[in-house]
């Protein structure tokens, strides 16, 4: 069995639809045997794959040595700042952009959120089921981003976006990237030439600095890609996953209505799910990962879902544990990325499962566990979450 296991990892693609179903135990074989892996799969040329938790970390950690220039896993066209900037760069755009994703700024929107919610949950609570993420959870999201960041009204372009970032989160092609590159340059063309007056992610891209200078095109339309890939996509995510899991456990219900749960359970519904499955960095010197040289200008492939299932990290990683709580999880990424939307997001979900536990209660999967499949590429997550449930 582990030769079989080996066999598979050694020929493993991330964006390969086929190869999801079995990721988890090649990252298992490879923490145990052979933690720093170099593969050639076709979707992004030759890479090293880092799957122990304290190798990813040590990267996460060490911008001089590993860099975040060119990051995508897969060739990408535009930058996609501040996640593949290094500092000082990526410290001046963390700067600007910091203040309108503190939790304080998102609470701001949170009676937008409650209501959005509320309206979505009406739709299909007369039905006994729901498809959580496309009925809930990306309807949900999509228009909060619209209001908090877009000031958008039009539902139909943020459903165009959905489709965009779906495809670049799971197949991070060139011509993904591409109608990426020419949403966000839609939208940065529309605040330039009308720039916003509330304070907010486009008021700061089209009048901020950085390093004493105006953001140019390039780096605004990159920001704002990267807001549309981590506002459409890994809150939709969590929230499947999170009911997916109260579906399969029906004793998390109860823990997830108790309020306190955001504290310290949602952190560890993230680390189980990694929403955010991998990103990449570049060798900028000749170095050594766990005895592995590792060569100038080698492109390494950071698995933030094996470390995240690392039990010499988190002991029986492959559970949830919520008692005593697990800490330094990679859900949310390490180090100076550690990821700039985590207080939205995690007001997002809070609310998201608040009002939706409010009408609704005994979560069950409407398909065999094993008929979900999950997305292959740089994101993390089934289908399709089926639900049947009783009201309230």
């Amino acid at each position: 069995m582990a030769d079989d296991i080996a066999a598979l990892l050694a020929g493993y693609d991330p964006f390969d639809p086929e190869h999801t179903g079995w990721k988890y135990d090649a990252f298992a074989h490879a923490r145990e045997h052979c933690p720093v892996v170099h593969l050639t799969p076709p979707s992004t040329g030759p890479m090293t794959m880092i799957t122990r938790y304290e190798d990813v970390r040590r990267v996460l950690e060490d911008p001089e040595t590993f860099s975040s220039v060119g990051g995508s896993p897969t060739p990408a066209p535009i930058r996609l700042g501040p996640l593949d900037h290094d500092p000082p760069e990526h410290t001046e755009f963390r700067r600007l952009l910091n203040p309108v994703f503190t939790r304080q700024f998102a609470l701001q929107f949170e009676p937008f959120m409650r209501a959005t919610a509320v309206e979505l949950v009406d739709t299909f609570l007369g039905e006994g089921k729901v498809e959580v993420l496309s009925e809930f959870a990306a309807p949900y999201v999509a228009r909060i981003l619209a209001r908090m960041v877009f000031d958008e009204t039009d539902l139909s372009a943020m459903e165009r976006a959905k489709k965009v970032v779906v495809r670049v989160a799971e197949e991070a092609t060139e011509e993904a990237f591409f109608d990426l590159a020419v949403l966000s340059a839609e939208y940065l063309a529309a605040a330039i030439d009308n720039p916003p007056e509330q304070d907010g992610v486009l008021r700061a891209l089209v009048t901020g600095e950085l390093n004493g200078a105006p953001l140019s095109e390039d780096e605004a339309m990159g920001a704002i890609a990267v807001i549309f890939l981590g506002g459409l996509d890994t809150s939709r995510s969590a929230i499947g996953t999170i009911c997916l899991h109260i579906a399969l456990q029906p004793d998390l219900e109860e823990r997830v209505r108790n309020p306190r749960w955001v504290r310290n359970d949602l952190d560890e519904f993230i680390r189980h799910a990694s929403p955010v499955g991998t990103f990449g960095r570049t060798a900028m010197r000749d170095t050594e990962i766990n005895g592995c040289p590792i060569r100038k200008g080698e492109r390494l492939l950071i698995r933030f879902d094996s470390a995240n299932r690392d039990d010499a990290k988190f002991p029986n990683a492959d559970q949830l544990q919520f008692d005593p709580p697990r800490a330094g999880t990679a859900g949310f990424g390490l180090g100076i990325h550690r990821c700039i939307g985590m207080h939205l997001a995690r007001v997002q979900i809070a609310i998201a499962m608040e009002e939706l536990l409010a009408r609704i209660t005994n979560l069950r999967l409407d398909v065999d566990p094993a008929q979900l499949h999950w997305a292959p590429g740089i994101a993390n997550y089934p289908d399709r979450v089926p639900l049947l449930f009783d009201r309230i």
